[in-house]
Formats: C-alpha cells, sequence, structure tokens
C-alpha cells in the first residue's frame, strides 16, 4: 500500500510541473504533445492505481472480518468439542460399569458357589443401561460455514466428524434395539424381569438422587418376586449366558469404536487450542 502511495505522489507531481508551463507555448514546440500525452496516460493510471488501492483496502477489510468470525466460530468449536468429549466419556463409563457387570456374571455362571441371587440379579439389571452418544452438532459442512476456516487439517478432522459419530451410533443402535426386542423379553419370558428391573431403578434411583439433589426422590417399591427362578436355574440357563457374552461383545465394541472418536475429540481440541492461541 505504501509504493502505491508514492505512486501516486509520483504521478501527481507531474500533472502539477505540465499545467504550470505555459501552454502559448506548448503548442510551438515539438515534443509538447507527446507530453500532454504522457500526461492524460499518467491520469489514467492514477485512476486504475486509485481503484487497485481500494480494492485492496476492501479486500483487507472482507479479509479482517472473515477472521474475525473464524475465532468467533473456533471458540464456539471449542466449548461444543468440550461437551462432546464430557458426554462422550460419560458414556465409556457407563458401558464399562455393563462390561464389567457381564464378566462377573460369565464368573458366576462358570462358579455358581461363588454367587448370591441378589447380586446376580443386580448384574442382570445393568443390561438395562443403554447410553447413547448424542453430541452437538455444528452443522458446519452443510452450512458452508467450514470455508471460514482456514487451517486444512481441522477442515478435515470437521468434515469426517459426522462419518465417524455415525460408525458409533449404529453399533449403540444394534444393542439398544436387540436388548428392547430380543434380551429384555427374553429376560422376562424366564422370569427375572421383576428383580432385574428393580435392581436397575435402584441403581437408577440412587444416581439420579446424588446427581439432582433431590431428597424427596421416592423409589417405588417393587418387593420380591415369588415367581422367579431359583439361583442355580438361572446360572444354568444358556440363553441368560448367551444373552450376556453377546451384551458384552456389542458394549466392547462400542467402547472400542468410542475410543477411537475419543481420541478424534482430543485432536481436535487441541488443534482448536493451538489456532485460537496464534491470532492473541
Amino acid at each position: 500500500m505504501i509504493n502505491s502511495y508514492n505512486m501516486l505522489r509520483f504521478f501527481r507531481q507531474i500533472r502539477q510541473r505540465l499545467l504550470a508551463e505555459n501552454p502559448s507555448e506548448s503548442a510551438s514546440r515539438p515534443g509538447r504533445f507527446s507530453k500532454y500525452l504522457l500526461y492524460a496516460a499518467g491520469e489514467i493510471l492514477l485512476v486504475v492505481i486509485g481503484i487497485l488501492i481500494a480494492l485492496q483496502i476492501n479486500n483487507w477489510n472482507e479479509e479482517r472480518k472473515l477472521r474475525i468470525e473464524e475465532q468467533i466460530l473456533l471458540r464456539q468449536l471449542k466449548e461444543d468439542y468440550t461437551a462432546n468429549l464430557e458426554q462422550l466419556d460419560q458414556k465409556i463409563a457407563t458401558r464399562k460399569v455393563l462390561i464389567n457387570s457381564c464378566r462377573d456374571l460369565l464368573t458366576y455362571f462358570d462358579h455358581p458357589g461363588a454367587a448370591n441371587k441378589d447380586t446376580v440379579l443386580s448384574k442382570f439389571g445393568f443390561l438395562g443401561m443403554t447410553p447413547t452418544f448424542d453430541p452437538i452438532d455444528n452443522d458446519l459442512v452443510a452450512s458452508g460455514r467450514i470455508n471460514i476456516i482456514k487451517d486444512q487439517k481441522l477442515k478435515s478432522l470437521l468434515t469426517k466428524w459426522s462419518t465417524d459419530v455415525i460408525q458409533v451410533q449404529e453399533v449403540e443402535e444394534i444393542y439398544v434395539s436387540a436388548y428392547q426386542y430380543v434380551y429384555a423379553p427374553a429376560m422376562i419370558k424366564i422370569g427375572i424381569g421383576r428383580g432385574m428391573e428393580k435392581a436397575l431403578a435402584e441403581k437408577v434411583g440412587v444416581l439420579s438422587n446424588f446427581l439432582l439433589d433431590r431428597e424427596e426422590f421416592t423409589l417405588y417399591d417393587y418387593g420380591d418376586s415369588r415367581l422367579e427362578p431359583h439361583l442355580e436355574e438361572m446360572l444354568n440357563n444358556v440363553e441368560l449366558e448367551g444373552i450376556i457374552s453377546k451384551s458384552m461383545l456389542l458394549n466392547e465394541v462400542i467402547n472400542s469404536e468410542s475410543f477411537t472418536l475419543r481420541k478424534q475429540i482430543l485432536e481436535i481440541l487441541d488443534l482448536l487450542e493451538k489456532l485460537i492461541h496464534s491470532s492473541e
């Protein structure tokens, strides 16, 4: 921009010198006409340079606005993905409880003498926990706002994000459907539905009371079923054993996918942090 202004000043000085000359002399001297042509060309050049400078200033202002908008977007993304990480960690932790319960149950199937009925039913209750990941959707790609971001690596990670989330959610849906339409009906038919639901309600009730600080929370008393099979019958039921092993496998697969997704969130957050600080 400084060079452009110098050029404008240079041509302005030429114009002033030409105007200062005597017009009557200019007509009688050979070569004066060419100088006036040069003057006219200089005027045109001045106009062109002025336009270019205006465009340059306008482009600079537009770029500055985009960078301000980018920083706002980066900070919002940081908040969103921090929340996504917290939610994902909660889901992973919940599935770990479910997986560990399945492992304990399989141990009881292998060593029935180490089990008691209340513990077994409580472990079965955890199979009813079906956590699903529901991240904040910023819709950057569909809206076109992703083009505001200059960093190509971040754009690539954000573009892949939806696909990676879907991979986790697809396996989650397999377990949710399996529990709702296969496992739960089978356990109810076998006769442990009431005890299992009682155990799950107690766990969820205590958790809700703790998280919400609700002293008035009152858990419905499910009581004990006289129709439940004996512990020995439960631990010799091949269908229950299959439900447990399948539940453990599916949730281990979900957590494996979730850990991969977690690494991607951390990578996104790390990159966002660097880009935000680089502008300060």
